[in-house]
């Protein structure tokens, strides 16, 4: 396992020691997934917390008119998880490319934070960050354009509009692929501009 990329993704939020690395480590599983293959389903019980070494994940949801709707891509290095553990999961979550990842059992997880408290606050900061980027999402949703709202994605996210198709981000965006085709070079000149 390329345990560097998880033990870096750990010390951006917490610090340490050697023993806490080793008995974190010893609770992950070393997975891959296929294009296209699932690892939790709507409606299945959520156990797991997932972290992305290659490779996207996204979760999504699928609307009242039996559309799929898509919350949140993760890439290397990021996070993703259903908040709901030990219930139903409220969403899916699938590989857009194959996908390298570790997957963390949530009972693992909360007898370390019994032994560690320092994975307590890892977790907390871990669920901070999260609120705080759908928070910001949905008021960029409500007060920006579409154009600014691709800007941002193109911001968080530098290449991954060259390795998945397009519906995708315009399902992340709440807009339909035609709408999509029309703002997409608005959108791509004001992520220049923000990077120049």
């Amino acid at each position: 396992m390329p345990q560097h990329l998880l033990l870096t993704a750990l010390q951006k939020h917490v610090s340490l020691t050697p023993e806490e690395e080793a008995v974190f480590l010893a609770i992950c599983e070393q997975k891959e997934a296929k294009k296209k293959e699932f690892l939790l389903r709507t409606g299945e019980q959520n156990l797991y917390l997932y972290f992305v070494q290659s490779g996207c994940l996204r979760s999504f949801i699928i609307d009242q008119s039996g559309k799929e709707v898509n919350l949140e891509f993760a890439v290397e290095r990021y996070w993703i998880s259903d908040v709901a553990f030990h219930k139903p999961a409220l969403l899916s979550i699938q590989a857009l490319e194959p996908t390298q990842y570790v997957q963390i059992n949530v009972n693992a997880f909360e007898a370390l934070t019994q032994q560690h408290p320092v994975f307590n606050l890892f977790y907390r900061k871990l669920l901070q960050n999260g609120y705080f980027a759908f928070k910001k999402r949905m008021l960029s949703g409500m007060t920006q354009t579409a154009a600014e709202n691709y800007r941002d994605f193109l911001l968080k996210f530098p290449d991954l509009s060259q390795r998945i198709p397009q519906y995708h981000i315009a399902s992340y965006l709440g807009i339909t692929p035609e709408f999509f085709s029309t703002i997409k070079s608005e959108g791509l000149d004001l992520y220049q501009q923000a990077i120049s």
